[in-house]
């Protein structure tokens, strides 16, 4: 009864589970599964959608490192705070309207309020709150990846962090984490103002011949470099802004996946992550099970996160039947 209520509310049990758990009802599937639908309908499991989207997409680091205002001048603290709510609520409109695993990797929609709007160029958003809202290709948005939260909390505060971007998505979407860099590597010096201009993605070939970096950079970078026509703060462009001489170069975000597949821009890199939802699926729901039941997964877990897995596929997916089904299963009984 505690762990479903601080699951669902983050929360202590209320007299009804308190009273099942009397009853020894709660070891039956059946009452579990009923459990989560009116736990889902009460106005307190907002706070799992707060508290769940916080941990799984790492949105407590926004705003980590503050964007520098000279160069980022549209940038500010109510901007700051729209773009982390935005994750928040894209999450709870996922989870409260029946959607699947596959509306966060790419969608026809999001979740702005006025400030964020401007920022977007979405026009007509006036009243003061969230609104689900449709997106086209003129915006660029749709999907998790390619929300301002995401794409800043991967940067620092002068420049986008192609590499960073890259591991916060082998990470969160594929569950694979990368292991630490070498020590004594070199770190990536800023472009001298009397050098010809140069893109950052230009700087990051050198790692690629660095074979103490090469074999973890050519798995990492392609997927960061999807998203390259997006700046530090989230903002299109398509020519990165550097000092030196000459014109500010074109972005370039064309990649090769490590399997061999290849994709353009961040759009045609959505649909190669929308072919590898299994994996998606299964790294959502080990980072489920890592925040309802408040430890690391192991190899003794891996056959339970598997069935649960099962069932994603069976429900196409759907984000609310997998919450149930970890709830249902074996896993969720265990110590």
């Amino acid at each position: 009864a505690t762990r479903l209520s601080y699951l669902l509310w983050s929360t202590m049990p209320d007299d009804e589970l308190f009273e099942l758990a009397a009853q020894a009802r709660l070891s039956d599937r059946n009452e579990r599964r009923r459990q989560v639908a009116r736990m889902l309908s009460d106005p307190r499991s907002r706070r799992f959608s707060h508290s769940f989207a916080t941990q799984w997409l790492h949105l407590r680091k926004v705003g980590m490192f503050p964007p520098d205002k000279k160069i980022y001048p549209n940038y500010d603290s109510h901007l700051e705070q729209s773009m982390v709510q935005e994750s928040i609520e894209y999450f709870h409109e996922v989870l409260h309207q029946g959607l699947t695993l596959s509306e966060f990797l790419d969608s026809d929609w999001t979740m702005v309020n006025p400030r964020l709007a401007r920022f977007y160029g979405i026009p007509d958003i006036t009243e003061d709150r969230f609104h689900r809202v449709k997106v086209d290709r003129r915006t660029h948005r749709g999907g998790l990846l390619t929300q301002a939260s995401i794409l800043s909390l991967t940067s620092d505060g002068t420049r986008h962090r192609p590499v960073h971007r890259g591991a916060w998505v082998s990470e969160v979407i594929l569950g694979r984490t990368p292991p630490p860099p070498p020590a004594n590597v070199d770190p990536i010096e800023p472009n001298p103002v009397d050098s010809p201009k140069a893109t950052l993605r230009m700087k990051l070939a050198a790692h690629i011949h660095d074979p103490r970096c090469a074999s973890c950079h050519r798995k990492i970078d392609p997927l960061g470099f999807a998203f390259e026509n997006f700046n530090a703060i989230g903002e299109w462009r398509t020519h990165e802004v550097v000092e030196g001489t000459g014109s500010n170069p074109p972005v370039d975000s064309h990649g090769e996946l490590a399997d061999g597949r290849k994709f353009q821009n961040a759009g045609e890199f959505k649909q190669l992550l929308l072919e590898d939802i299994d994996q998606f699926n299964l790294t959502f729901i080990e980072k489920l099970a890592t925040y309802g039941l408040r430890r690391a997964m192991t190899v003794d877990d891996r056959e339970d996160l598997e069935a649960i897995a099962r069932s994603g596929r069976e429900s196409d997916y759907e984000v609310r039947a997998i919450i149930e089904a970890f709830v249902r299963s074996d896993l969720f009984t265990k110590r």
